[in-house]
């Protein structure tokens, strides 16, 4: 399965300062009200070596170590059917945040889902981190509709406190954070 998914690096996602949302959700609307601007993107293959320079200062590993990340972001910036990573960027275009997103099989829910099993949130504490992957889940959230992938699940740890899931989660009984989603209708023609 290839999945591609170009959009221009300088989108802005509105996102609302706290939500809870339905079990199934549809396209990502948020009430003007409320809104902070988040530069939220697929990264590409362009952004690798920025990408690996930031991982590299935030979290420096061996030769060996640091090569096999790299290895591991370049399949995922190729978005070739393994996953994707998304980026949330400053106004200035620097990395605040990242979001490795790895597309699995899943028998119980019946097709691919996106499986998040670790976030690496801004490094300044004074950023909002829940904001950001709250930004992050919305745009896997879009782009999980436009190729029709129907499911989103994040490793318990990225949601410290039920209260503060992001939008449209719950706790499935294997503890996994899942949201559910309605493909995006396609357009013939």
């Amino acid at each position: 399965m290839h999945l591609r998914h170009d959009r221009p690096p300088a989108r802005v996602r509105q996102c609302p300062a706290a939500s809870s949302g339905p079990a199934m959700s549809t396209p990502s609307d948020v009430s003007p009200s409320h809104q902070v601007p988040y530069r939220v993107h697929p990264a590409t293959g362009a952004d690798g070596p920025l990408l690996d320079a930031w991982l590299q200062a935030r979290a420096p590993l061996p030769v060996p170590e640091a090569r096999a990340r790299r290895l591991s972001l370049d399949a995922l910036l190729a978005q070739g059917g393994e996953g994707l990573c998304l980026v949330g960027r400053t106004s200035s275009g620097q990395p605040v945040c990242l979001m490795p997103v790895t597309l699995v099989h899943s028998l119980a829910l019946g097709g691919w889902v996106a499986m998040v099993a670790e976030w690496w949130p801004p490094a300044d504490p004074a950023e909002a981190a829940e904001a950001w992957r709250d930004a992050c889940c919305a745009e896997l959230a879009d782009w999980c509709r436009a190729h029709g992938i129907r499911h989103i699940r994040l490793a318990p740890a990225l949601v410290a406190d039920a209260a503060q899931a992001p939008d449209g989660f719950r706790r499935d009984a294997d503890g996994l954070w899942t949201r559910s989603l309605l493909p995006t209708p396609k357009q013939l023609g």
